[in-house]
């Protein structure tokens, strides 16, 4: 009996212990920053892809964001890296959920980087090459149903700085005001200039002989008109 008991309790601290090996180390092992022993600055596809398969998916990881935020990064070598970290997060996650929607993402980017990407799995998972032809197909769908906006070249902007000509004076004259005829062709013009010539004419014909004239402020007496018979 003791035997028995003995035998029950080594069997469950096994299952306590993998199942604590399942579910716990891995964690604590991620969490961890592991010394991949590559330049940052210099990350490279195959490098990535040999930490991939030596199971250090972390590190694998770690080299392909850098890998991807390289600006001169081809579409093609970033559709590769889309596709390699599609597979790290497909054999690193553990929830399904989870699984499913980061490795769909890195699909997606690579098919909208390099939509003809033609390229080796590293999984050959009946799973994994599912979700690759599930996110080609909703790339396309996609970009049947956003047509590409065409944008109309932008106008120079007006010059403000540059001065408009002023617009033509129109100079407003009295000849215009008074129905388009100059001062000296209205009636009262002609006649004030006749009577000043009148004058000068009589001024100087009767000054000239010495005789008295009579004054300008009088008027002359004309004769009285005959008288009706």
């Amino acid at each position: 009996m003791q035997i028995r008991i003995r035998y029950l309790r080594t069997t469950a601290l096994m299952l306590l212990l993998a199942y604590l090996q399942m579910v716990f180390f891995p964690m604590w092992g991620f969490a961890q920053t592991p010394n991949c022993g590559y330049d940052s600055k210099t990350p490279t596809l195959e490098h990535a892809r040999k930490n991939f398969k030596g199971l250090n998916y972390r590190c694998a990881e770690a080299e392909l964001n850098d890998l991807l935020g390289l600006p001169e990064l081809s579409l093609e070598d970033k559709s590769n890296a889309h596709i390699l970290l599609a597979a790290v997060y497909y054999a690193m996650l553990k929830d399904d959920s989870e699984k499913r929607s980061m490795v769909m993402q890195q699909f997606k980017a690579a098919f909208k980087a390099y939509r003809e990407w033609r390229g080796e799995l590293d999984i050959k998972s009946p799973e994994f090459v599912e979700m690759m032809k599930e996110a080609q197909l909703e790339v396309d769908t996609e970009a049947i149903a956003t047509p590409p906006t065409t944008t109309e070249p932008e106008k120079p902007a007006e010059d403000t700085t540059k001065a408009k000509p002023a617009p033509p004076v129109i100079a407003e004259t009295k000849a215009a005001k008074t129905g388009g005829k100059a001062w000296y062709k209205q009636w009262w013009a002609i006649g004030l200039g006749i009577g000043v010539v009148a004058g000068a004419v009589v001024l100087l014909a009767g000054g000239g002989g010495g005789e008295t004239t009579q004054p300008l402020d009088t008027l002359p007496t004309f004769p009285n008109p005959p008288s009706k018979r």
